[in-house]
């Protein structure tokens, strides 16, 4: 099993583990990544993530990382990136989507909506880097299949 399995499996995000371990980001997210390897964390961190995953840290450091994330691992279905959102940030999700389903004449604007939504809410420490970028990359940045 994976680190990242592990978290997926807790139902967290990288960010829900960086928050609840007291762990600085930028630390998990070079664990996250294999840029530092689990063996080489100091003990405190191993004793941290452990706690937080409910496992031991031998069964933490038996943990393999993934140290390439597809591409479209941005877009796996998340659903839990999609519940509880701020108001605004709803409304804004809402009619996007809706606008697309009518074709409307004025995508151009909802879509900067959503846009401004998203980043507002992250930047204001309401919603997740990580949720921000499911969310713009699901709904925003999807690649058209259509040549």
């Amino acid at each position: 099993m994976t680190l990242q399995e592990m978290v997926r499996e807790k139902n967290m995000t990288r960010y829900q583990l960086s928050q609840r371990s007291g762990i600085p980001w930028a630390t998990l997210s070079d664990i996250w990544t294999g840029k530092t390897r689990l063996e080489r964390c100091s003990g405190g961190t191993l004793v941290k993530l452990s706690g937080t995953l409910g496992i031991t840290v031998e069964e933490l450091i038996a943990l393999d990382v993934e140290t390439s994330i597809p591409p479209d691992d941005l877009k796996a279905e998340k659903p839990y990136f999609e519940v509880n959102l701020p108001q605004d940030l709803e409304k804004a999700l809402r009619e996007y989507i809706q606008g697309e389903q009518d074709h409307s004449r004025y995508l151009d604007c909802l879509w900067g909506e959503l846009y401004g939504s998203i980043n507002a809410n992250q930047w204001g420490g309401v919603i997740s880097k990580e949720q921000a970028d499911y969310l713009r990359a699901k709904y925003l940045f999807e690649e058209d299949d259509e040549v």
